[in-house]
């Protein structure tokens, strides 16, 4: 009874300090909320599709936009995990719900550039995300016009 309730709270405690995105959200004006104040001003134009964050501006190729049709759009970030694995990035994702496909564009917040893009079931708990991201394909040319300026 007692390894059983050990191996519970080893488990237990592995699933509390896994890591979490940071949910970003988006003012009326376009201003991006929660990010710290090394990455302002943060900003992302639904209008014509740009993003800054701090002193790098990114207009948002076809290429990539063409999945934002008719979504759901929202933001999360990292900048406080380990940076051997990953730089601090901002993610953009268009959700469609109806469909129950989420696509993710995982972007370096230092230089915009693109680090991945993956898709994933809608609805989906944290330990399946991990075996669903499916990448999506996206062409050379594509990914070299997606470099923050």
């Amino acid at each position: 009874m007692r390894l059983s309730f050990l191996l519970f709270l080893m488990c237990f405690s592995f699933f509390s300090f896994a890591h979490k995105d940071t949910g970003i959200t988006i003012q009326k004006d376009g201003k991006l909320k929660g990010l710290p104040a090394k990455y302002l001003p943060a900003t992302f134009k639904v209008q014509n599709l740009t993003l800054q964050i701090a002193d790098r501006k990114l207009l948002i190729p076809e290429c990539i936009s063409k999945f934002f049709a008719k979504s759901e759009l929202s933001f999360s970030s990292s900048w406080y995990h380990t940076r051997s694995k990953l730089p601090p990035y901002f993610n953009i994702i268009a959700a469609f719900p109806a469909k129950n496909i989420e696509y993710t564009f995982m972007l370096n917040m230092d230089t915009l550039e693109l680090i991945k893009a993956y898709s994933f079931p809608y609805k989906m708990d944290i330990a399946g995300i991990r075996y669903s991201m499916e990448p999506i394909g996206l062409s050379s040319d594509c990914i070299k016009s997606i470099k923050g300026g």
